[in-house]
């Protein structure tokens, strides 16, 4: 709410004009620094390219809103521009649209932000395993497959089943531990992955050198 009431605030200088339907004609993307792609505004007043915002997001925590690059508001509504509802957009335009569409309704709050967020659960599982498996990510992930661990311990205390070994350390420790040890083996295979591009960048490298 405290995220909200901040972008209905910056409806310009002093709060006394309203946002923009449309970017300026003499502004850029702040992140490609080109001409608007499907411009979108954020709920704090910048405008970015619909598929660079997302993009931005994408290196960051899925579960979370994207930081505005700008002003490092949370982000919780894109609003496209509103000429790109009134003509025939192209298969990519629709697209962008659909992710923008996507990412307000997971944080749109309430029960409806919730549902989607539930509806998303393999999307963002997928993102969390891609964050460990990258050894410049930061601890987010981290954090996060942590309290994922707990919730899963949590729902296996609530069931009948009894089928995990403990060793008296308690079943919530069980799962941290083995939280700790997939986040482990992810690095590992990331660092792994990315040994094996750079010598096959070296090797390409190499073959060009020789051709010339």
């Amino acid at each position: 709410m405290e995220t909200e009431e901040r972008g209905k605030k910056v409806e310009g200088f002093g709060g006394n004009k309203r946002l923009s339907e449309s970017p300026p004609d003499d502004d850029c993307c702040p992140i490609c620094f080109g001409s608007f792609t499907v411009p979108c505004r954020s709920n704090c007043g910048h405008w970015y390219c619909g598929s660079c915002i997302l993009q931005f997001w994408n290196y960051s925590s899925a579960s979370r809103p994207c930081k505005c690059p700008m002003c490092a508001c949370n982000i919780v509504n894109l609003m496209p521009e509103a000429s790109l509802q009134q003509q025939q957009p192209s298969r990519e335009v629709t697209e962008v649209l659909k992710s923008v569409q996507r990412y307000n309704l997971l944080f749109i709050g309430g029960a409806r932000g919730f549902i989607q967020k539930v509806r998303e659960l393999p999307f963002f599982i997928k993102r969390m395993f891609q964050g460990l498996m990258d050894p410049d990510a930061n601890d987010t992930y981290v954090a996060e497959i942590r309290i994922f661990a707990i919730l899963l311990s949590i729902i296996y205390q609530a069931t009948p089943f009894d089928f995990i070994p403990t060793g008296g350390l308690g079943i919530g420790r069980v799962f941290d531990c083995s939280a700790m040890v997939l986040v482990l083996i992810l690095r590992l295979v990331g660092i792994y992955r990315r040994r094996r591009l750079m010598q096959r960048v070296r090797r390409l490298a190499a073959v060009e050198l020789l051709q010339e």
